[in-house]
């Protein structure tokens, strides 16, 4: 544009003031636009352009205001000059146009640039919502399954809550019956019995608890064994269901006992439905192919008339009470509680007590029984007998708190207590005779006996071949091989075994042949009328001659008198025992009778 209107104003020869005017006035527009946008940056950034500018700038401006004052000739010498930094104009012109094609190459690089971005800014939305997608669509599928899974638990939930409410019940069941009879067991029957009791006051009603003890049932269970015992209760159980009056409930108290409360009847119409019981349970039974017959006890306890406080607790008592009582009768297997057996009991149980702390204290003591030699009569040994000397009842005798030791389970405390007295006091004896110590059925059946002799026989320092013990006939029947076991064991420590009290139980030669023992010991029931009976006599012979047949010694206990020490020697009996040769006495005393003994030489 420049050098157009610098070639104009110096070529035209024929230019007018209005054309000069009206290029400048283009001039001028053009210089003013210089000033804006890139152009004006591009300006500043080389001071020799905005010099060049302001130079053109104030010519232009002498030009115009000049115009029509100046003459053609200095007009043309202004443009002239003018004409002189056109080509500077004209360099700014290119120079601008490069500088506008670099900023428009940077603009477009930055426009890439910015494209670029903007595509990773778009790939990364895309790359979001597609993973936004995905993960939506996963979710989806994640509460699809667990709301699969929740209707499937849901589902389960119910069926376990059914399947648990069922087993509840089960238990439930199971938690209040027995599990052989399906009879209640003792839980049910105490809340009924309590429940009753407590309408006794408001509903005037008869309360009868028996309880009922099956005889001979261990006996069964050792003999045919414990499959058939269930059997014979489960059978037993079916006919207390089938009695044609049915109590308000019948329970199996555990083992062979059982139990039933009785409403709406009578003391007479209790006692009666108790015989009947007993002849229902009495009739035979059929297990196995083979008939088994039982008996029972039964005890029943009422509420007294007029009683409003009577409790469970206290009924079941007196009905165990009665119940023990017609254990022990001979004649009458049905007995009622009155109030005098309450005392009974509880004098029998302080008994109990008394025991037990008697024997922890070690307040039993033992006396000794001499045994004589029938031939040499020479002491042959000293048999050890428990006393026991109660505090308040006096002296008990053996044979009752031996049993009573027996019932309650501390037999193989007495026991022990004793061998251990014995074997210390033996020791100290200056003859080394035998000792001969009893040993209860029970005791050989306790698997640490053989431990518990050996034991005291090393603390005692007693010699094993001086140590006799007496077990009893009924010993024998108990189980053969565990019994011929436990006897062998002692036998081969030095112990020699005895059979106490033959002839007065069931046991059988065929049984002695099997058992190893020493020692035959004839009951003194056998001595009674020696010196009248011969044929008393001839027992004793023939016993005497067995013994020596199967090697073993024979000793004739119960020797009371002269005439029967006599008879017994001429029919050569091996041992001797009895008041005769000297009452069971403490071992302080032993010199004296030993003393005595030997007159009889």
């Amino acid at each position: 544009m420049e050098s157009n209107v610098a070639v104009g104003l110096l070529n035209d020869q024929e230019l007018n003031d209005a054309e000069t005017v009206l290029r400048l006035d283009i001039v001028f527009s053009r210089l003013a636009s210089l000033y804006e946008g890139t152009l004006n940056t591009f300006l500043k950034e080389v001071p020799a352009r905005e010099e060049t500018i302001q130079e053109l700038q104030t010519i232009l401006n002498e030009l115009d205001q000049n115009l029509n004052s100046n003459n053609r000739v200095e007009t043309i010498a202004t443009l002239t000059e003018l004409n002189s930094i056109i080509s500077d104009i004209t360099r700014f012109s290119s120079q601008a146009v490069q500088q506008s094609w670099a900023s428009v190459d940077e603009n477009l690089n930055d426009l890439d640039s910015l494209h670029e971005v903007f595509g990773y800014v778009v790939a990364f939305f895309i790359l979001c919502w597609c993973i936004l997608l995905a993960v939506l669509l996963r979710q989806n599928y994640l509460l699809d399954n667990a709301q699969r899974r929740t209707e499937d638990l849901n589902e389960t939930l119910i069926s376990t809550g059914l399947e648990l409410s069922n087993k509840n019940q089960l238990l439930e069941y199971a938690a209040h019956h027995d599990p052989l009879t399906d009879l209640p067991n003792r839980t049910p029957l105490w809340s009924m019995l309590e429940e009753s009791l407590s309408n006794v006051a408001t509903e005037p009603d008869k309360i009868a608890l028996l309880l009922i003890d099956l005889d001979d049932f261990k006996c069964v269970n050792d003999t045919f064994g414990h499959d058939t015992g269930d059997s014979l209760l489960c059978q037993v159980s079916d006919r207390l269901r089938n009695m044609t009056h049915s109590p308000l409930m019948f329970s199996r108290l555990g083992g062979d006992e059982f139990a039933c409360v009785l409403c709406h009847r009578s003391l007479d119409e209790a006692v009666w439905y108790a015989r009947d019981l007993v002849s229902a349970i009495s009739a035979p039974y059929l297990i196995a192919g083979r008939q088994i017959k039982i008996g029972c006890s039964i005890g029943v306890a009422t509420v007294p008339a007029g009683s409003n406080d009577m409790t469970a607790q206290t009924m079941f008592k007196f009905a165990d009470i009665a119940l023990y009582r017609a254990k022990a009768s001979d004649l009458d297997r049905v007995c009622l509680f009155e109030y005098y057996m309450a005392q009974e009991f509880d004098d029998r149980k302080q008994f109990e007590t008394d025991l037990i702390l008697a024997i922890q204290a070690g307040k039993i003591d033992v006396n000794y029984q001499t045994q004589i030699d029938l031939q040499s009569m020479e002491i042959r040994g000293m048999e050890a007998l428990a006393r026991w000397t109660h505090s308040v009842r006096g002296s008990i005798p053996p044979s009752d708190f031996i049993a009573i030791a027996e019932e309650i389970g501390v037999v193989q405390d007495l026991g022990l207590l004793v061998l251990t007295k014995a074997c210390i006091e033996a020791c100290t004896w200056k003859q080394p005779t035998k000792l001969a110590v009893n040993v209860s059925p029970i005791q050989l059946q306790d698997p640490d006996f053989i431990i518990s002799v050996k034991h005291v026989l090393s603390k005692t320092g007693l010699d094993p071949r001086r140590l006799e013990l007496e077990i009893t006939e009924s010993a024998l029947l108990e189980d053969q091989n565990d019994l011929a076991c436990v006897l062998s064991q002692l036998r081969s420590f030095g112990i020699s075994v005895a059979i106490d009290d033959f002839g007065k139980g069931h046991s059988s030669l065929a049984r002695l042949r099997s058992l190893p023992f020493d020692t035959i010991k004839l009951d003194k029931s056998f001595v009674r009328g020696i010196t009248k009976d011969k044929e008393a006599q001839d027992f004793l012979k023939m016993v005497s001659d067995l013994g020596g047949l199967l090697r073993k010694e024979v000793i004739i206990e119960g020797i009371e008198t002269e005439e029967e020490h006599n008879i017994v020697r001429q029919l050569h009996c091996d041992v001797a025992q009895g008041f005769l040769f000297g009452r069971p006495v403490a071992n302080s005393q032993l010199g004296h009778l030993r003393s005595i003994a030997l007159q009889f030489g």
